[in-house]
C-alpha cells in the first residue's frame, strides 16, 4: 500500500506546527531566536559545539526536526494498515500516541543524544527551595506532543489513507 502521503503529509503538517509552537512558546519564554531554537534541535548530533555552526547548525536543526516527524508518523501509519482501530479511533489514540512520543523523546531519545538529557520531563525555573515554580514548558510541550503532533498523525492517517482500487480489493 502507498503510505507515502499520509506519511510525508504528517511529516511537514506536524514539523512546521511543532517548529511554530517552539519560536512562539519556547522561544518566547526562553529570549530564544528561531536559529538557536534550530541549533539546539541539531544539539542532539552536533552537542555543545552547535552553537559555534551558525547557519550550518541551524539548517541541520531544520533537516532534524522534519526526519523526526517522519520517523514519529511512520511509526503510527505503517501499523495502521494491519491495526485498524489506530484510524478508527484517531482522535483519541493520535493524542496518546503523543504522550507515547514525548516520554520515549525525554527518557530514551534525549539521553542517548549528545544533549544528555537527564531522563525527566521539561520543567520551568526553580525557585530557592529547589521547587518547580512554573509549569507552562511541561504544559506547552503535553500540548505540542498531543495535539500538534500526535493528533495530526492520526489524522493524517484516517483522512489521507491509500483508497483501495477495484484490482487490490
Amino acid at each position: 500500500m502507498k503510505l507515502w502521503k499520509p506519511i510525508l503529509v504528517a511529516a511537514l503538517v506536524a514539523g512546521v506546527l511543532d517548529l511554530i509552537y517552539a519560536f512562539i512558546h519556547i522561544g518566547g519564554y526562553y529570549d530564544l531566536t528561531p536559529m538557536q531554537i534550530l541549533q539546539s534541535i541539531a544539539r542532539g548530533v552536533l552537542g555543545p559545539a552547535t552553537n559555534e555552526g551558525g547557519w550550518g547548525s541551524g539548517s541541520l536543526g531544520l533537516f532534524l526536526e522534519f526526519v523526526l516527524t517522519a520517523i514519529m508518523a511512520a511509526v503510527y501509519i505503517i501499523p495502521a494498515q494491519w491495526i485498524t482501530d489506530l484510524r478508527r479511533f484517531w482522535w483519541l489514540l493520535g493524542p496518546s500516541y503523543g504522550i507515547v512520543v514525548m516520554v520515549v523523546m525525554y527518557v530514551v531519545v534525549l539521553p542517548l543524544s549528545a544533549v544528555h538529557g537527564n531522563l525527566a520531563l521539561p520543567d520551568g525555573p526553580r525557585g530557592p527551595d529547589g521547587r518547580v515554580t512554573d509549569h507552562q514548558i511541561l504544559y506547552g510541550t503535553i500540548f505540542a506532543h498531543t495535539i500538534l503532533v500526535g493528533l495530526v498523525v492520526s489524522a493524517c492517517a484516517r483522512f489521507l489513507w491509500p483508497k483501495e482500487t477495484a484490482a487490490e480489493a
